[in-house]
């Protein structure tokens, strides 16, 4: 049987000619916005968590234990890196032969470990990253050093502009991820820092649990920005590796 066919009517060829054009364009826009789209900020590495299982029950007070499969780490030399910390802190007075600074204090901590080390923030952070040893972990080893930005307007220029003007050591990482520090800033101390992504900028916890402490202090040179807790103004970690040669400057 012979099909007989109709001519569409000329406004139905109007119509479908402005329904062509429009998906035409918005395809266009479409694509030209995903081409025009800026590339996604680089993400921090996915917190690891502490194991329930390897660190047992939380003591009163600490905060909620966070779950998961990733125990606190301990390196070689930890323990005597934490024990040399914590005896160094209670100090008055920097060893004989180191400076009286974050530097001098982390460099006299690592030598009486056993680790001979000296230099200052910059050139710690820069043999730890030529050797491969920087990362961003936010539960660390106990023993890493640790790097912070910003923590003082070091080149009086009123911006945040001040990369590694600080070092610490790690010592202890507590059941809620809240990292114990010992560190020489105005005075030697311990310190905390949580960089878990509920914590990272949080001073306590609503319970009132120390999670990051002060780090920087107010200044006209703030420009606005309130980024004065450890976690805000940190920068990375490193792995001491005891085979490398950490003495990078004169004491």
């Amino acid at each position: 049987m012979n099909r007989t066919s109709f001519p569409l009517p000329a406004i139905a060829w109007f119509f479908l000619a402005v329904f062509g054009l429009s998906l035409a364009s918005f395809a266009a826009g479409l694509w030209g916005s995903v081409q025009q789209a800026p590339p996604p900020a680089p993400q921090p590495s996915p917190p690891a968590v502490l194991s329930t299982a390897e660190l047992g029950d939380a003591s009163e007070g600490q905060g909620e234990i966070i779950s998961g499969a990733e125990p606190i780490k301990l390196g070689e030399f930890s323990l005597d890196v934490a024990t040399a910390a914590r005896e160094l802190v209670a100090r008055p007075s920097a060893p004989p032969g180191f400076r009286d600074d974050c530097s001098g204090f982390v460099s006299a901590v690592f030598t009486a470990a056993g680790i001979p080390m000296t230099g200052n923030t910059a050139s710690l952070y820069d043999r730890a990253e030529a050797e491969g040893l920087v990362h961003h972990n936010p539960i660390p080893t106990v023993g890493d050093l640790v790097f912070f930005d910003n923590t003082h307007d070091r080149n009086h220029n009123g911006q945040w502009d001040d990369a590694r003007t600080h070092i610490a050591v790690v010592v202890d990482v507590e059941p809620d991820g809240t990292i114990l520090l010992a560190h020489h800033g105005s005075e030697r101390a311990l310190i905390r820092m949580n960089l878990l992504p509920d914590h990272i900028a949080a001073h306590e916890s609503p319970e009132g649990v120390l999670l990051n402490s002060w780090l920087r202090r107010r200044s006209a040179s703030d420009g606005g920005w309130d980024l004065r807790l450890t976690g805000l103004l940190w920068s990375a970690f490193a792995e001491v590796a005891p085979d490398v040669d950490w003495e990078t400057r004169g004491r």
